[in-house]
């Protein structure tokens, strides 16, 4: 009886226990980077430190940093095209807010995004008095704040190679753009001044770069420091392949008693090689998607203006902050060992319920 009584109590606790940690199981995911949304003043600020460096590779002048740009870039209002009472957040805090990304503005009376035809380096040049105007965009996410070493090298025989370490969401930004000439061309183009602004949205990070020659807005020394202390590699010397020797006829020798003469029936010639050490290429972005623009300044309509996107998504760096796949594996494991348990048991006390039943019905 103390027994039945026991499993009456114990049964239902286990089952209640067992299907408790198997949804548990079932409903733990990898959680994905999480990051705080808001503005990416320091990683915005590097990008125009890696654009400067890319220009110096390339044999350009510096930019410097233009206020106003780099506030409409990041989250400075800019007039709605379809209601100039009304305004639209600057560009990159924008683009987080509706996880899109374009050179045209949005209209600010209509519901959902829904894009005018109007192009934002239009509005600078009309509303601010600047020339010639480019923008490029970019967005990616999962990779993190990390150390990340990058490198550009010029295309001509004098260029060098420009190498820094840098945050790895902004070394793979430009290696993004680097893949799309008319974005490249506007970052070694014939400007004198930029302005960058960035914003975050979870683990995806915005960023919006505007480029001008001349304007209205004051300007400032650019950023030449790293955000990280960790020392260049050193380059390992090239190699230099030992010369094969030339090969000297062999002449016999004559013996003096009338034999046959003797050669080297079977010589093997010693040959230096060398091998280069294999390059390290950086991976591909897992999610990267950049948009460039750019205008040549003769008007306020677009004339010439030049429009292009490019998307590359592939595998190589993972998100930062994923767990371990053993432990979500040890974890289902025994959620699934336990509520196999409480099955068990809760079939034991219902066959124990039908006995009893059996026996009263008996008696």
């Amino acid at each position: 009886m103390r027994l039945a009584r026991r499993m009456r109590l114990a049964v239902p606790a286990a089952a209640v226990l067992g299907l408790t940690l198997f949804t548990a199981s079932m409903a733990w995911q990898v959680p994905a980077a999480s990051a705080a949304s808001g503005p990416l003043d320091a990683q915005s600020s590097e990008l125009v430190r890696l654009i400067n460096g890319a220009r110096s590779a390339y044999g350009k002048s510096a930019l410097r940093v233009d206020t106003l740009l780099a506030s409409k870039a990041r989250d400075g209002a800019i007039p709605c095209p379809d209601n100039s009472a009304e305004n639209i957040a600057g560009r990159a805090q924008d683009f987080a807010a509706f996880g899109n990304m374009d050179h045209r503005l949005r209209n600010c009376d209509a519901s959902g995004y829904q894009l005018s035809s109007t192009l934002f380096v239009n509005v600078l040049q009309s509303a601010w008095g600047y020339g010639s105007v480019g923008e490029i965009d970019l967005d990616n996410g999962g990779y993190g704040n990390g150390a990340y070493l990058y490198s550009v090298a010029g295309t001509s025989k004098t260029s060098k190679t420009w190498q820094t370490w840098t945050y790895s969401t902004t070394g793979h930004g430009m290696l993004g753009w680097k893949s799309s000439s008319s974005h490249w061309n506007i970052i070694i183009g014939s400007y004198d001044r930029v302005g960058c602004g960035g914003w975050a949205s979870g683990s995806t990070y915005y960023y919006d770069c505007v480029f001008a020659k001349g304007g209205s807005g004051a300007t400032k020394s650019p950023p030449t420091t790293s955000p990280f202390d960790n020392p260049l590699p050193t380059p390992k010397p090239t190699p230099v392949p030992t010369p094969k020797p030339t090969a000297k006829p062999t002449t016999a020798p004559v013996t003096q008693h009338g034999s046959p003469p003797t050669a080297c029936g079977s010589c093997s010639q010693a040959t230096a090689s060398s091998a280069a050490a294999p390059s390290t290429v950086p991976s591909a972005s897992p999610s990267v998607t950049v948009a460039g623009v750019q205008d040549a300044g003769s008007s306020a309509e677009p004339g010439g203006a030049q429009l292009a996107a490019i998307q590359n998504a592939g595998g190589g760096i993972p998100p930062a902050g994923d767990s371990s796949g053993l432990a979500v594996l040890i974890a289902r494991l025994i959620a699934v060992v336990a509520g196999s348990g409480a099955l068990i048991l809760a079939a034991c006390y219902l066959l124990q319920s039908v006995r009893r039943r059996r026996r009263e019905t008996a008696l």
